[in-house]
């Protein structure tokens, strides 16, 4: 369940990311009732091989299993993840939202 959206504009750059983090791109141009509705969403998946980027994959409606973009990860490949400006630098902040859970 989302416990809540945070602009990317407002996410640190320092924050680590990893797998499964998802993000929403609004206004993207969707026919739908409500503009809140009018999104997409993505998620960081693992790229079989690769410890260089991880990949930003759709995951909702006809686009899911569709490519955004690739992340660079962090330098330290001891951990598997990517930054909040690496996130940035490749989808730019406008109209993006991190997805927050509630792991409950």
């Amino acid at each position: 369940m989302v416990d809540g959206l945070v602009p990317l504009t407002e996410l640190d750059d320092d924050e680590l990311l990893w797998k499964g983090t998802r993000i929403r791109v609004y206004g993207v141009g969707l026919s739908v009732e409500y503009p809140t509705d009018d999104y997409y969403e993505y998620m960081l998946a693992e790229i079989p091989g690769d410890r260089d980027s991880m990949l930003l994959t759709c995951v909702v409606g006809y686009k899911a299993g569709s490519a955004l973009s690739f992340v660079k990860t962090i330098a330290d490949k001891s951990q598997f993840s990517v930054s909040g400006k690496g996130l940035k630098d490749a989808v730019g902040t406008d109209n993006v939202y991190l997805v927050k859970e509630n792991m409950n």
